[in-house]
């Protein structure tokens, strides 16, 4: 039996049965053949296997739509169609995402960034960077914890007066204030870890 009757018979099971062991056969007979075919067609080598799986997948929406059309390489053939069709839709797609604000637009946008950020625009900054992490950490604490904490430290009111009101002591506030601060130091620190 010659190479080409073996495919035959094997697309003829990939129409008829859909099963795992024959498109693995499949894969590993025409995976080779059908890379070529992607680079041929100038897809960039990164993205060859990702081209292929989409060809891959083609086939297996379409096969039952392959006949032998009696002449000679007639499976190839089609296997050429239908990685053309893919290449071509890839391309288009790489080509729209690749488009983007250019030309005197764009330098005009540039030009008008500051090379620094203004004082107002650190501190905004800053202070949305820790409210980030506030609410990053915040499941870690006690709710009388937290609402002392916030109270005291971001609200600014008197620490004798939450405690009253939370039935908690001054000290107990303090060391709260100090390891939720502590802890939101440290998760605004992981961020500026390499």
């Amino acid at each position: 039996m010659s190479p080409l009757e073996t495919r035959k018979s094997l697309i003829v099971r990939l129409k008829n049965e859909q099963n795992d062991a024959d498109w693995r056969d499949f894969v590993c007979a025409y995976e080779g053949f059908l890379n070529r075919l992607v680079r041929r067609q100038g897809v960039p080598e990164r993205h060859v296997p990702d081209v292929t799986q989409q060809i891959l997948l083609a086939i297996a929406r379409s096969i039952e739509g392959w006949s032998d059309d009696g002449g000679r390489a007639s499976f190839r053939r089609w296997l050429g169609a239908v990685s053309r069709n893919v290449v071509i839709r890839f391309m288009s797609r790489e080509r729209r995402q690749a488009g983007g604000v250019g030309g005197s637009e764009l330098m005009a946008v540039l030009q008008s960034v500051a090379d620094r950020p203004d004082e107002q625009q650190l501190q905004r900054y800053q202070h949305e960077l820790i409210v980030w992490a506030a609410e990053q950490v915040r499941h870690e604490f006690l709710d009388t914890s937290w609402r002392a904490f916030w109270r005291t430290a971001v609200e600014g009111q008197p620490v004798d007066l939450v405690g009253r009101e939370l039935g908690v002591s001054p000290g107990s506030i303090y060391m709260s204030r100090s390891r939720i601060m502590a802890r939101i130091r440290g998760k605004v620190a992981e961020l500026d870890a390499p």
